[in-house]
């Protein structure tokens, strides 16, 4: 089958949801050279994060309050411009 016929099955059955067509004849390219998995293939010196609660407990107090301060701030500047502000 291929990708084009793929797509338009996926389509019909997703909608809006659906993997683009490019996508789709990606994989269809990496199984019809052998693939056998759907899942993602180890990436070599690129460390897996997962953020769980212990996550961020770690990180100290000073991270958070200049992420809020910071937030603080831009809020503070678009209200002053009347909305009328983008961060660059």
């Amino acid at each position: 089958m291929e990708a084009k016929d793929i797509h338009k099955e996926r389509l019909l059955m997703y909608g809006e949801h659906c993997l683009s067509r490019r996508a789709i004849h990606n994989w269809v390219q990496k199984f019809s050279e052998g693939r056998t998995s759907i899942e993602d293939e180890h990436r070599a010196r690129r460390p897996v994060e997962i953020a769980t609660p212990e996550t961020f407990r770690q990180q100290p107090k000073e991270f958070y309050a200049a992420g809020f301060q910071g937030l603080v701030q831009r809020w503070d500047k678009c209200l002053n411009l009347y909305g009328d502000y983008v961060e660059k």
